[in-house]
């Protein structure tokens, strides 16, 4: 299997999930998934779910969940963040990110996508007085 990302790639992507976090109480996960086992949508659930997405303290973590030998992309905002930006914007998102994804450029749709959601979860999220926490890793995960 083609690796999506390379090492280069996937640092510069986890920089610029650093980068959105810090101007947001918002969190970002990346999820790279092998295959799809039920449908992308209920995988992604369910690894929504194992990040421990929904457990940030305002209800605003969106997961990025893809699964590159099936040609999947799902976003998921949870609860506090997808009331204020509703369906639309996830698909503006996910549009954006895949103009990148057509011409190869997979590092810098996913880093599109990220300062896409970044700026919203800064709109809505912005940083708290307090020094900010960071709740949930910004590595990439993997189920390849």
């Amino acid at each position: 299997m083609v690796k999506f990302l390379s090492s280069e790639e996937e640092k510069r992507v986890i920089d610029c999930i650093k980068e959105a976090e810090a101007a947001t109480s918002g969190e970002i996960r990346i999820h790279l998934q092998g295959k799809v086992n039920k449908t992308a949508w209920e995988d992604a659930l369910v690894v929504f779910d194992r990040l421990k997405m929904a457990e940030t303290q305002e209800r605003n973590g969106v997961l990025v969940f893809i699964v590159p030998k099936d040609h999947q992309l799902v976003i998921i905002g949870d609860k506090g963040i997808h009331e204020k930006v509703m369906n639309h914007f996830w698909v503006e998102v996910r549009d954006e990110m895949l103009k990148h994804f057509r011409d190869k450029d997979f590092a810098g749709g996913l880093c599109t996508g990220v300062k896409l959601i970044g700026a919203k979860l800064q709109k809505h999220f912005p940083p708290g007085d307090t020094e900010q926490t960071n709740e949930l890793p910004d590595d990439i995960s993997y189920d390849m």
